[in-house]
């Protein structure tokens, strides 16, 4: 997924400020905890979910090597707990999601509702996978958006089918 990734990447790059807040929804291997960090500086946070152990470990090591561990915080639970984590009074600039056939789509969907209200302006919410089948009710519930309050756009490899999905509060 690095070359579909690192294109989201770069088109947030645009948007997420230091001092911003930004959400890791699912850890995974931490290359996206540790590129939010670097982007939102020592003024900003991010807030990092995972309920796998080893996954919360090794984004730890990995945060405290490279000096980025104060800028993070690790919640271990999964992503259905990050409304329960979010100060309402601090929109949010972005919020990254790594998806997979494993991964329930209505949680996410019910998780990213109210999310995508808490965005700044111009903030941006993305969600990457491997096969675009992994976010059909996602990317069929971002289509209905009003196209006056978020921008939606879908990037896709054709041969290899990793997918970026793009909203943006407008």
């Amino acid at each position: 997924m690095r070359a579909i990734q690192n294109l989201a990447q770069l088109t947030l790059d645009e948007f997420l400020n230091v001092g911003d807040t930004a959400i890791d929804g699912t850890i995974k291997r931490g290359d996206v905890t540790r590129f939010l960090a670097s982007r939102v500086g020592d003024t900003g946070k991010v807030l990092a979910f995972s309920d796998n152990k080893k996954e919360i470990d090794d984004v730890a090591t990995s945060l405290f090597l490279s000096g980025l561990h104060d800028r993070v915080d690790i919640i271990s639970q999964d992503f259905t707990a990050i409304l329960a984590h979010l100060d309402p009074t601090h929109p949010i600039g972005a919020a990254m999601f790594q998806v997979d056939a494993e991964t329930d789509q209505t949680a996410l969907l019910n998780t990213i509702k109210p999310l995508l209200m808490g965005l700044k302006d111009h903030g941006m919410l993305l969600i990457l996978t491997n096969d675009a089948t992994d976010i059909t009710e996602l990317e069929s519930y971002a289509k209905a958006l009003p196209a006056n309050a978020y921008g939606v756009q879908k990037l896709s490899d054709l041969l290899s089918n990793e997918t970026a999905l793009l909203i943006q509060r407008l």
